[in-house]
């Protein structure tokens, strides 16, 4: 459990944020009750919303009881949605009402207490980033459920079709690791939302991981390329294609925060093996086009291999010289390591004990199995 301390001059300004957000939420809830009546599907976003406020409210206290006087201890795992949106706007808005030039009575005091909630609001940022849950629950429109289970079968067909098939890779660990995670990842969200598509669909309550909210960011992606081919698309299923895309987008845009991923640093002694890797991984999606590989895979892989590359560098006087963060690079750095941990064993077993360059590339496999194991939650042999 995580506690945050709202200092006492502070609260009366968090509370009026949380006092506005429910009065939102409960907006919020009265237009959706119609809809919820019709499908005969329950508010659960609106309503978990507007309890949230509530709480946080009545943990601030209300203006007709006793004003505290002391700091107002928050658990951030039960409080960090309605402090989000507590926080969202509310030092803007007193900084715009001091800025306007009117003497009231409270001016000063509010001088004093942007400072204070500017202050606070730094620390409450980075206490909720820290603390950013690696799942989130949300309400998916229907159509957004339809798009993400098209999603999902066709991220389990890639996977299956990533499978490795040559030696050694397909007798190893790392070389499985990437692409049972992806299968599971799949399967567990068409477990989820369903596999097969009702007659008429509702919106859901989902769990949403960091894997699940990249699928519908590829989807997005892949709709709004088609929605601009004139040559493969007729003017009907261009338009489909952008208001999918456009869906989509929405839902993602309405979510209050992102799930988390595990982060991923990359030390400055792993960066040269971690290029090599890249730079092969350049040469596999150049033989993928000459082979007939869908351009848009070639393209998204493409893209996440040279942004790696812009990263750490494309070559060694480019290098950084501190270590590197690599979050947004996991899955492509786990594919790297992957392809590379075969390559590296066998080029130690190839040289004799004691040989320089065996010492070399045992360095460079210890390195590259921990990355690994770090950019794809699996616990590896060192």
């Amino acid at each position: 459990m995580s506690i945050i301390a709202i200092p006492a001059e502070v609260v009366p300004y968090i509370r009026g944020g949380a006092q506005q957000q429910l009065a939102g939420a409960a907006e919020e809830l009265a237009s959706v009750i119609g809809v919820a009546m019709d499908r005969g599907a329950p508010p659960s976003t609106e309503r978990r919303r507007l309890l949230q406020a509530w709480s946080l409210v009545d943990d601030l206290g209300w203006l007709d009881e006793p004003e505290t006087t002391g700091p107002v201890e928050l658990d951030l795992h039960e409080r960090r949605e309605a402090l989000i949106g507590a926080l969202d706007g509310t030092a803007d808005r007193l900084a715009e009402m001091i800025d306007a030039g009117e003497s009231y009575p409270r001016r000063a005091s509010d001088e004093k207490g942007l400072a204070a909630l500017r202050e606070f609001e730094v620390v409450a940022r980075e206490a909720l980033e820290s603390e950013r849950p690696v799942r989130i629950t949300a309400t998916m429109p229907a159509d957004v459920v339809v798009e993400l289970r098209g999603a999902l079968y066709a991220e389990l067909g890639r996977a299956c079709e990533d499978a490795p098939g040559g030696m050694p890779e397909s007798k190893t660990r790392a070389g499985w690791t990437p692409v049972l995670q992806r299968l599971d990842a799949a399967l567990g969200g068409l477990d989820m939302i369903g596999w097969a598509e009702p007659g008429a669909q509702q919106p859901l309550t989902v769990t949403l991981d960091a894997e699940m909210i990249e699928v519908l960011e590829v989807d997005a992606e892949q709709r709004e390329w088609t929605s601009k081919q004139e040559r493969l698309e007729s003017a009907e299923g261009r338009a489909r294609a952008a208001e999918r895309a456009a869906s989509i987008q929405r839902f993602l845009a309405s979510l209050a925060e992102r799930p988390a991923q595990p982060s991923l640093t990359i030390p400055v002694p792993a960066l040269g093996v971690v290029r090599e890797g890249a730079l092969d991984a350049l040469t596999g999606v150049s033989e993928a086009i000459d082979s007939g590989v869908d351009p848009r895979e070639c393209r998204q892989r493409l893209t996440a291999v040279c942004d790696l590359l812009d990263l750490i560098g494309w070559c060694q006087d480019d290098e950084p010289t501190a270590d590197v963060d690599a979050t947004e690079q996991t899955h492509t750095v786990a594919e790297i390591a992957a392809e590379m941990v075969p390559t590296l064993t066998t080029a130690v077993n190839d040289r004799r004990p004691g040989d320089p360059e065996r010492v070399a590339a045992e360095q460079d496999l210890r390195l590259m199995r921990k990355l690994q194991a770090e950019a794809s939650g699996a616990v590896l042999d060192v």
